[in-house]
């Protein structure tokens, strides 16, 4: 009689080795450090310090200071997930058998402080990029729409403040898809070339809107 061949069912891994390594290594010292200070109250110190104020250093610098105090894995194991900010990463961890106690810790500072380090890496990878948009839209006395004031705030907590008429707007919107489109890979969602139609209408249609009023003065 033969035998069956047991099937293993490949595991589908986000980290290298290395970096397991790195993380069941670092997890072991937290462990360690929660012992002799079970809130953490070191690491969250030296993480507090370094958030006070983003800026372009801060990512690396909060990694590099996390690395000199606790060790470089420690450093690893607690650096990737909080600048992500994403508590989803941390599944992978689970899948390395970390301790609960350190798994619980590593999700508390991510809910404590991954807003702001997420902040610190985009400061780091687009300096210059959008942080947050605001919009506001202004009335005449029939109700109808005269103006919108649009704030762009940038990583940096630079901001710049436009106020327009809708179609300029419309406009805006219009060159902005036209330029998406055009970057879009040929098997991408229809979603995006379906917007662009029903924008490029509306201009079309103020375009001949205002030709109109133009020529009826």
């Amino acid at each position: 009689m033969s035998k069956k061949k047991k099937i293993v069912k490949e595991e589908k891994c986000v980290f290298t080795h290395d970096m397991d390594e790195n993380i069941k290594k670092g997890s072991a010292t937290i462990a360690k450090i929660l012992k002799s200070d079970p809130e953490g109250r070191y690491i969250r110190d030296l993480i507090e310090y370094h958030l006070k104020e983003i800026d372009y250093d801060t990512h690396d610098d909060l990694t590099m200071a996390l690395a000199l105090a606790f060790g470089a894995d420690v450093g690893r194991t607690i650096a990737f997930p909080l600048f992500t900010n994403d508590p989803l990463m941390l599944a992978e961890y689970e899948r390395l058998n970390i301790p609960d106690r350190v798994m619980t810790f590593l999700r508390y500072l991510v809910a404590l402080y991954g807003a702001k380090a997420e902040h610190a890496a985009l400061s780091l990878k687009h300096p210059g990029g959008l942080k947050q948009t605001m919009f506001d839209v202004s009335y005449d006395s029939s109700g109808k729409a005269h103006s919108i004031t649009m704030k762009l705030i940038k990583v940096n907590n630079d901001s710049i403040t436009i106020i327009d008429e809708p179609d300029s707007y419309l406009f805006l919107v219009y060159q902005i898809l036209e330029q998406l489109s055009s970057i879009e890979p040929p098997d991408a969602d229809t979603l995006m070339a379906e917007v662009f139609e029903k924008i490029e209408e509306r201009v079309k249609s103020r375009i001949k809107d205002s030709a109109r009023e133009y020529i009826n003065e």
